[in-house]
């Protein structure tokens, strides 16, 4: 059956789903939920299987629109669902525990998050932003509203983000810091046991040292004897630091960390040309650990050199900044969870983290057409083509740390 055929064939008489034979009766059935719960009278069901380019790699996705008539007046709900891929074999993280971190955090967290700010009356137009959820996610099953039907939509993961997106983005991460601090202070019991308990996903083992060695090469691969030769170097000692500074074993600053804040994974809305919006989403590699982490991360992932000579440092103060006046609706002076001093010193001494990781990991940001199949493929195995934006892409970043000593 065609990913856009109308599933109703009675058009607007059909009182059960007929979605395509990619789903589960149990998909089907939360599907149905949905429609049930809305009370539509009449519906039609659209089934669109989304195809990423290489922006997701651990789901299948789809949009789903309902459109028909309740008792009282006609309805649409278009959806947004992401349901897990199975590969018992993937050995980097488990599979079904970063789902069941997504679920926690769009059925639990965010309703708790929504609380918080409701509480102290923070204007809409300054909270953290998250996609409605609906109630049948479950640790197999993602579901939100499909927010691309008003217009939002994702950068694309090759491209060097504008200094707009930039900051509406570290505004969003620094107030989802701010609201695990708030939690610290307002909610000691619930901090503790829901929130400090969330482990990093990662499995650093002689297999991740393998996976990483492998995608390391391909990271180096153009540049010249010499800085191969530092670089070979830095690797190894990075085998051990890596692993501290994603558990937060470098910092006394800790709270619920998103773990993979990427360009692509933060929706946006443009009006008359302008960013006016930005809402944070995937939220599988959730963490309990450094905040400056996250935001190394976010401007690494997407800028170029030329960028973060303007605006690094811009972009950082910026998210103290945020955070600082964030907490202030609650009450909470910053420096009793996240001390400027302390801060600034974590930031300076975290930077090779970026490093580390561009190394790791940035080539699959820039993966060409011939995209991996996580739910088929052995990560050992895999043939990854990258973008040639990637060499131009590292070798600016390797430039950064021979400047600062790094390399």
């Amino acid at each position: 059956m065609d990913n856009n055929t109308d599933m109703n064939k009675d058009n607007y008489k059909c009182d059960k789903i007929l979605l395509n034979e990619e789903f589960s009766e149990a998909l089907k059935k939360t599907i149905q939920e949905i429609i049930t719960r809305v009370k539509y009278v009449h519906y039609n069901v659209t089934v669109r299987k989304i195809t990423t380019g290489g922006n997701n790699f651990l789901g299948e996705l789809y949009e789903i629109d309902i459109d028909g008539e309740t008792s009282e007046k006609k309805n649409e709900n278009n959806i947004f669902l992401k349901r897990i891929i199975q590969n018992d074999d993937f050995r980097i993280y488990s599979i079904p525990e970063v789902y069941k971190k997504e679920a926690f955090f769009y059925k639990e967290l965010g309703k708790v998050f929504d609380v918080l700010q409701e509480n102290v009356n923070i204007p809409a137009e300054d909270r953290f932003k998250m996609v409605k959820s609906y109630e049948e996610t479950n640790n197999e099953v993602i579901i939100l509203e499909n927010l691309t039907k008003k217009n939002f939509k994702t950068m694309f993961r090759m491209d060097v983000m504008s200094i707009e997106f930039a900051k509406l983005s570290i505004e969003q991460l620094a107030k989802l810091h701010g609201l695990s601090f708030v939690l610290q202070k307002k909610r000691p019991e619930y901090f503790e046991t829901k929130i400090k308990t969330i482990k990093q996903s990662m499995v650093y083992d002689d297999y991740w040292n393998e996976f990483v060695t492998k995608t390391c090469e391909l990271s180096v691969s153009k540049f010249n004897d010499v800085t191969k030769e530092k670089i070979s170097k830095f690797f190894e000692y990075s085998l051990d630091k890596y692993p501290k500074y994603m558990n937060g074993l470098h910092s006394q600053i800790k709270c619920l960390c998103h773990g993979d804040y990427k360009m692509n994974n933060i929706l946006f809305k443009e009006e008359d040309g302008k960013i006016t919006e930005a809402i944070p989403i995937d939220f599988q590699q959730i963490y309990f650990g450094c905040p400056v982490i996250d935001l190394i991360y976010f401007i690494y992932a997407a800028s170029d050199r030329d960028f973060r000579k303007q605006h690094l440092y811009y972009l950082k103060d910026l998210y103290y900044e945020t955070l600082t006046r964030f907490l202030n609706y609650f009450a909470i002076d910053v420096s009793t969870v996240c001390p400027r001093d302390e801060f600034e010193e974590c930031f300076k001494h975290s930077l090779d983290y970026a490093l580390m990781y561009t190394l790791y990991m940035l080539q699959m940001f820039f993966v060409t057409d011939d995209i991996p199949d996580i739910s088929k493929d052995e990560l050992l195995e895999m043939k990854i083509q990258v973008d040639d934006r990637f060499y131009d892409r590292m070798q600016g970043i390797v430039d950064d740390f021979i400047d600062l000593g790094v390399l």
